[in-house]
């Protein structure tokens, strides 16, 4: 009993878009992130590996962080 659907799917173009959709990743700075909850047990690692004058995104502190546990257990 269950039906076929035929749906017709034409090819978009970047020329037919209208305007581009930009997603924008939230930053931080670094008094920020080193009085977050989610750093709370990372907050002297933060204080040395971050620049004072910068902001950082979630993605980036985690990666400052795993380069730094890597160099570590060397």
């Amino acid at each position: 009993m269950a039906r076929t659907i035929k749906a017709k799917v034409e090819p978009v173009t970047a020329e037919s878009v209208g305007e581009t959709i930009q997603s924008v990743v939230p930053t931080f700075t670094k008094a920020q992130l080193v009085t977050s909850r989610k750093y709370i047990h990372r907050r002297d690692a933060l204080n040395a590996l971050l620049k004072g004058d910068e902001h950082y995104s979630f993605a980036q502190v985690d990666e400052v962080l795993k380069q730094f546990d890597k160099g570590v257990k060397k």
